[in-house]
């Protein structure tokens, strides 16, 4: 019997575990006169890798791994018909990450 390979999408929409919005102030520099400085808004997610289990911050909506080597794992697998060794929905459960978001600040 054959599983079903979850898709990219679904890993990247699966293991977001919290999302927090960042006020940045960015100056740029004006050829005559002062300095213009704006304010931005800046998208941070706290995510687990789908190949280590670990959490990590990323500003990226569609990444599914911490580093490159876990990304790199996880393509080869993949690509040899394997579904990723994580399980998220026994890893993204509230009493499993309650204190991952404390430790990277999230709510």
């Amino acid at each position: 019997m054959q599983k079903k390979i979850i898709s990219t999408e679904d890993m990247c929409r699966e293991n977001i575990i919290g999302v927090k919005i960042n006020d940045e102030k960015r100056s740029f520099n004006q050829t005559i006169g002062s300095a213009l400085i704006k304010t931005i808004k800046r998208t941070t997610y706290l995510k687990i890798c789908w190949f280590c289990g670990s959490s990590y911050e990323s500003n990226k909506f569609n990444s599914y791994a911490c580093s490159s080597r876990c990304s790199n794992n996880l393509i080869y697998a993949r690509n040899k018909g394997y579904n990723p060794p994580a399980r998220m929905d026994q890893m993204t459960k509230d009493k499993n990450v309650r204190e991952v978001k404390e430790q990277f600040g999230y709510k």
